[in-house]
This record gives structure tokens, sequence and C-alpha cells, in this order.
């Protein structure tokens, strides 16, 4: 029998990630950013949909150590790339759950109802919701079945998931939610979180 939603998080090798922070932050700290950033999305998920499966999506033996202490599943990444590595879990998944749920491994500040209002959303057939990020990207996408849509990550992708659903006849919405709205790429996006952390 065929699972509800899997939770899908693809992680590049923290030694190679968060490269635009490499003017504000020396490698090691970027590697424990990326590291303290994983791990918070994976206390977010155990903690607000424990019901749920997660699957991490990576080459690196230190992400998949961190995962399995977490209880989520693991795909080796066979090809480079983001758009590779979610294809890669659609076709992992679509076998055995009815939807997948994307989220970035570095979201900044997660909100439980956020989530659970996307997840709201009617998934019955072929469905795709999207919520962007501030720049136009895509910071969370669920998509039901998992291969429903050609994943098109990077500049401007939450408008070209959207037409790659109309293109395909799938039922589209677009959620634009305040705590999906940021991760952390550049020294902006990190003084933004310095701030609200610092304010809290």
């Amino acid at each position: 029998m065929m699972q509800d939603v899997l939770f899908v998080i693809p992680m590049k090798d923290p030694n190679k990630g968060k490269s635009r922070l490499a003017t504000v932050l020396p490698a090691p700290a970027r590697r424990r950013l990326a590291i303290a950033l994983f791990r918070q999305v994976l206390t977010f998920l155990r903690d607000n949909q424990p019901a749920h499966d997660v699957l991490v999506v990576t080459r690196s033996k230190k992400v998949i150590q961190v995962a399995e202490e977490y209880d989520a599943l693991t795909l080796s990444e066979t090809d480079t790339g983001l758009n590779n590595a979610v294809s890669q879990a659609a076709q992992w998944a679509k076998s055995r759950y009815k939807s997948i749920c994307i989220l970035p491994a570095d979201l900044a500040d997660p909100d439980p109802g956020d989530l659970a209002q996307l997840l709201a959303y009617p998934r019955n057939g072929r469905y795709v919701s999207i919520a962007p990020s501030h720049d136009g990207g895509t910071n969370c996408l669920i998509a039901s079945p998992p291969d429903a849509i050609a994943f098109r990550y990077g500049p401007g992708s939450s408008h070209a998931h959207q037409r790659e659903a109309v293109a395909n006849d799938i039922a589209c919405t677009i959620a634009p939610l305040s705590s999906f709205a940021w991760d952390i790429d550049t020294s902006a996006d990190l003084h933004r979180l310095r701030l609200k952390v610092g304010a809290s």
C-alpha cells in the first residue's frame, strides 16, 4: 500500500556548499553552518511531521551520518545538480508514496503552521503546490504523484515549476508563505537571520 507523503531533502556535500558566503565566512564556518541548518530542518520535520518519512539525497558520507541520526532514509546521489537529485528521489518514491514534499536543507526559520497549510491543499490526482522563496526560487514544492512535473530549480524556478504544471494540465497552487520565503544563501540572508535571532 502506498504511503501518503515523503519529505525529500537534497543536501550538498557541506565542503562544497554555501560558496556565496565565502566573502563573509571561512570554509570551516560555512561547513558548520550548512550542517547546523540541515539539522534544523531535520529537527523541524521530526518534531512537527513525525508520521511521515524523510529522504535525504546526497553524495556526502557526513550528511548520511547526520541523516541517520534522525532516522531519515538516504539515497546516494548518482548525478550532479539539484534537479537531477530531486528527479532521482521522485523516481525512487513514485511506487512507494502518493506525493513528495521537497524542502531545502537550509531553510532559515520554517513554521509548522505554514507547512501544515501546504500539506492541507488537495492532493488528489495530479497536483503541484509551491511556496516561493523571496527571490523567486522554490523553497517548498509538493508534487502528486512524485514525478508529476519535470523539476526546474534555479533562478525564477517558482514560475518555471508553475509553467511545467500548466503545460501538463496539472492543478497548481502558489502559496506565498513567509516562513518558507527565506533560506540562507547570501550574506544578506545571514544578516537577516542574525537580526531575527538577536531580536528573539
